[in-house]
């Protein structure tokens, strides 16, 4: 008989791989995502009023090394999963590793970080307008992800990755996801999709393997780990079933954030 502690890890595996197999399915090409945003932010004639919008994006950098970071690194993850590696932070950092030394102009640069991240946010905001919404869930991990490693490697404001973060954009229902885009572009071109969904429930990821819920709760009702906030529960059952395998990572994690903390004040 199968343990509810295995049914839980199966089931959030298995949504997990579903949204990520219709996101590839779902995903044009590189070169043809930047031919559609070329030609949605182009001007036809003289008439400036027949202008779309590019969702903030530069197109200047569709150009230069960042674009063709974005589409390295976006094949690349999309590879990693082809290949059978399983999960989220897996997948990044295959798909990391296998940038890292042809592109490492732009990983040691925040503004190149940054161009590359407006890319996936305009390329997002298109899938979201056409209903490709598995791809932009793809894109909004990857842009959490390189935000994370922007305060943490490069800045250092932040002591981890945020991994709940990350994972919980792989997973958005349609109101976290809309919120997350509109948010963060300059134009309104989600006004209307936003009034559509605002009004689901924002759902959230529970970590405990016997989760009663299968892992997928009611995000007002998750909480984080208060010692390394780097693991979130939806009771405090939960969070006890998981602390055999959850505490050596919040061992090594609160030492890291003690230590980040301990620096920020010498400064």
């Amino acid at each position: 008989m199968v343990s509810r502690k295995k049914a839980a890890g199966k089931a959030r595996k298995a949504a997990k791989a579903k949204a990520e197999e219709e996101a590839q399915q779902q995903a044009p090409g590189a070169e043809d995502q930047t031919q559609q945003l070329i030609r949605s932010a182009s001007i036809a004639g003289n008439d400036s009023t027949t202008m779309t919008c590019g969702h903030g994006i530069d197109l200047s950098s569709l150009q230069d090394n960042c674009y063709k970071f974005y589409t390295a690194f976006r094949n690349a993850y999309f590879d990693a999963h082809k290949d059978g590696v399983e999960g989220v932070p897996e997948c990044l950092a295959m798909a990391a590793s296998a940038t890292i030394d042809k592109f490492a102009d732009v990983w040691k640069d925040s503004a190149k970080m940054e161009i590359a991240m407006s890319i996936f946010l305009s390329m997002g905001v298109q899938d979201i307008l056409k209903g490709s919404y598995n791809v932009a869930r793809v894109s909004a991990g990857i842009i959490r992800y390189f935000a994370d490693y922007i305060a943490v490697h490069l800045k250092q404001t932040q002591a981890l990755m945020n991994y709940p973060k990350i994972h919980e954009a792989y997973l958005a229902e349609l109101h976290t996801l809309v919120k997350f885009y509109r948010r963060r572009i300059p134009c309104s071109c989600l006004e209307k999709t936003y009034e559509q969904v605002k009004t689901m429930t924002k759902m959230g990821a529970c970590y405990g393997p016997k989760c009663p819920s299968n892992g997928q709760v009611e995000r007002s009702k998750t909480f984080y780990c208060s010692r390394c906030r780097c693991s979130v529960y939806c009771s405090r059952e939960c969070q006890r079933s998981a602390w055999r395998t959850h505490q050596t990572v919040c061992d090594h994690n609160a030492v890291v954030v003690a230590n980040f903390e301990a620096k920020q004040q010498q400064q």
